[in-house]
C-alpha cells in the first residue's frame, strides 16, 4: 500500500503576498489612496505633457499655393506663404517652451516627493487639467496677442497653474510626503519661486488694461525669480 505524501507547510515568509487588508481602525475607502509607488502618477502626467505638445502642431497649417503657376512661381508663393506665416511658427515655439517649463517644475518637484495621498493625487489631476487646455489657451494667444483678452487669459492660466503646483508641494510638506533629507532651503525654493511666479503673472493681468504690450514685457521677470531667491539665500536645487 503506498503512503499518501503531504505537502509540507508553508511558512509566513514563504506565502505570496495577499490583497490589501484594513489596519486596525481603518476603513475601505482608504485603501489604495496612499502609498509609496508614484510609478503611475509620474506616467500618467508625462503623457498628458507629450499629447499637449503633440497637439500644438495642429497650430500649424501648410499654405496653399496655386497649382495652375509655373513650378518657379509656385516655389516662391511658398516661400512668401511661409514668411508670413512666421507668427504661427513664433506662437508654435513659444507654447512649447511654456510646457516644456511646468514639465520641467513638475518633474523637479516629484524628485522630492516620496509618498503620496488620495489629496495629492487629485492635486495633480489639477494641474493635468490645465496642461491638457493648454494648447487651446496658446493658440488664442499667438493668434490674437495684440488683444487684452487673449493676454489676459493667457496670464490666469499661468497664475492657476503656479498655485496649483505650488500648492501641491506645499501641501506634500505639510502632510509629510516628501523625503525627509530635503534640505529647508530647498523646500522654501520651490514655494517661494511658485507664489512669486503666480504674482508676476496676477500683476500683469492688470497690466493688460493699461498697455498690452508692458503686460507680456513683464514676464520676463519670471527667469528673474530664481536668481532673486539664490542671492536671498533661497537654494536652488541643481
Amino acid at each position: 500500500m503506498k503512503s499518501r505524501a503531504y505537502p509540507r507547510p508553508v511558512s509566513e515568509d514563504e506565502r505570496p503576498p495577499g490583497p490589501p487588508t484594513l489596519e486596525a481602525g481603518g476603513s475601505l475607502a482608504a485603501v489604495g489612496k496612499s502609498g509609496t509607488d508614484l510609478t503611475r502618477i509620474v506616467s500618467l502626467t508625462d503623457g498628458v505633457f507629450a499629447f499637449a505638445m503633440t497637439l500644438l502642431v495642429l497650430s500649424l497649417a501648410v499654405p496653399v499655393v496655386n497649382s495652375s503657376y509655373t513650378l518657379l512661381h509656385q516655389s516662391r508663393q511658398l516661400a512668401f506663404l511661409l514668411q508670413q506665416d512666421y507668427t504661427a511658427f513664433y506662437g508654435y515655439a513659444f507654447a512649447f517652451v511654456m510646457i516644456a517649463v511646468w514639465w520641467i517644475v513638475h518633474q523637479r518637484t516629484f524628485q522630492y516627493i516620496e509618498r503620496y495621498n488620495n489629496t495629492l493625487v487629485w492635486l495633480n489631476m489639477a494641474i493635468l487639467l490645465q496642461i491638457a487646455v493648454m494648447p487651446f489657451v496658446l493658440t488664442v494667444y499667438s493668434d490674437y496677442s495684440n488683444l487684452q483678452t487673449a493676454v489676459a487669459l493667457f496670464a490666469f492660466l499661468q497664475v492657476t497653474l503656479g498655485i496649483t503646483t505650488t500648492g501641491l508641494w506645499d501641501y506634500a510638506r505639510r502632510a509629510h510626503l516628501i523625503k525627509p533629507d530635503v534640505p529647508p532651503s530647498i523646500a522654501r525654493f520651490f514655494s517661494r519661486r511658485g507664489w512669486y511666479t503666480a504674482a508676476v503673472f496676477a500683476a500683469s493681468i492688470g497690466i493688460t488694461f493699461y498697455s498690452v504690450n508692458i503686460a507680456q514685457y513683464s514676464w520676463i521677470i519670471v527667469f528673474l525669480i530664481p536668481r532673486f531667491l539664490n542671492r536671498h539665500g533661497v537654494a536652488e536645487p541643481v
